[in-house]
C-alpha cells in the first residue's frame, strides 16, 4: 500500500454512498487525482470541512486501483470569499472547467497549479472584471498546455499581424490568425474587430491580477478564446458554464 502526501486545489466534491465523498484534486506533484474521503459526511467526521471546493490542502491518501484514499488534511487557504460569492464562484467553476479540459490528465504540472492557485488568488482579490480574469487564465493555461495561438503572422503565407492593412481573421482549428488573402484556403474563420489581437496579447503579458479588457473588445476576446478552446478541448466544461459545484 503505497502512501503518497501532496498538495492539491480541491476541484469538485460528490456524494458517494451514504457517508463519503469522491474528491476531485489537481495537485502539484501528480496532476489530477480522484480520491475517496470515507465518512466526511458524519457529524464527527475527522475531515470537518477540510475538503470544501477550491480549498488548497496539504493532504495524505494512499493509492488504490481506481481511487486513492484520502487519511489526512490540512486547510492551506480556503479561499472562503471565493466560495461565498455567487459571481465570485461562478468565475472559479469556468477556471476549474478549462483546468479539466486542457490539464486533465495524470501528468504533474506545476506551472498549472501555480497558475490556478493565482487565478483563485486574483479573484478573491477582486469584485468585477472576472470575464478579464477568466480570458487570461484561459490564454496562459492554453500555452502551458501546448495549445499557445499564434498572434503574431498569418498561419499561412507567414506576413505579420502589423503587416496586414485589411482585416485578421482567426481560424479555431489553426489556433492562429489568417489574413484575408489567405482565409478561403483554412476553412471556418471569423472576422477579428481592430484592437482584438492587442488585447489578447496584453491579457498574456500581464499578470492575472492585472488582467482588463477594453469594454468595447469584450466581445471578440471573449469569442476568440472560447473558440480556440473549443477547438481544442470540445468536450470543455467551461464552455458551458459548469466546473466546480458547490458542496451538496
Amino acid at each position: 500500500m503505497a502512501v503518497y502526501k501532496s498538495k492539491g486545489i480541491v476541484l469538485r466534491s460528490i456524494r458517494y454512498g451514504e457517508a463519503d465523498r469522491i474528491i476531485d484534486l489537481y495537485t502539484r506533484d501528480a496532476g489530477l487525482v480522484s480520491g475517496i474521503a470515507k465518512g466526511i459526511r458524519r457529524t464527527k467526521s475527522r475531515f470537518g470541512g477540510r475538503l470544501e471546493p477550491l480549498s488548497c490542502v496539504d493532504f495524505m491518501a494512499y493509492r488504490g486501483r481506481t481511487l486513492d484514499t484520502i487519511t489526512q488534511v490540512e486547510v492551506l487557504r480556503s479561499f472562503h470569499e471565493v466560495r461565498e460569492d455567487l459571481s465570485r464562484f461562478e468565475a472559479a467553476g469556468r477556471l476549474v472547467g478549462f483546468v479539466r479540459a486542457l490539464s486533465g490528465g495524470d501528468e504533474a504540472d506545476r506551472r498549472v497549479f501555480n497558475l490556478l492557485y493565482h487565478g483563485l488568488d486574483a479573484l478573491e482579490g477582486r469584485s468585477t472584471e472576472f470575464e478579464a480574469l477568466e480570458a487570461a487564465f484561459a490564454l496562459k493555461l492554453s500555452i502551458l498546455a501546448g495549445y499557445a495561438p499564434q498572434l503574431d503572422t498569418c498561419t499561412s503565407c507567414g506576413v505579420g499581424a502589423g503587416e496586414v492593412e485589411d482585416h485578421h481573421y482567426f481560424a479555431p482549428v489553426l489556433g492562429s490568425l489568417v489574413c484575408s488573402g489567405c482565409r478561403p484556403d483554412v476553412g471556418e474563420a471569423f472576422l477579428v474587430p481592430p484592437g482584438t489581437v492587442e488585447g489578447l496579447r496584453t491579457l498574456i503579458s500581464r499578470s492575472l491580477k492585472e488582467s482588463l479588457v477594453e469594454d468595447h473588445l469584450r466581445e471578440s476576446v471573449r469569442r476568440v478564446i472560447r473558440a480556440h478552446v473549443f477547438a481544442h478541448a470540445p468536450g470543455s466544461p467551461a464552455l458551458d458554464g459548469s466546473g466546480t459545484r458547490r458542496p451538496a
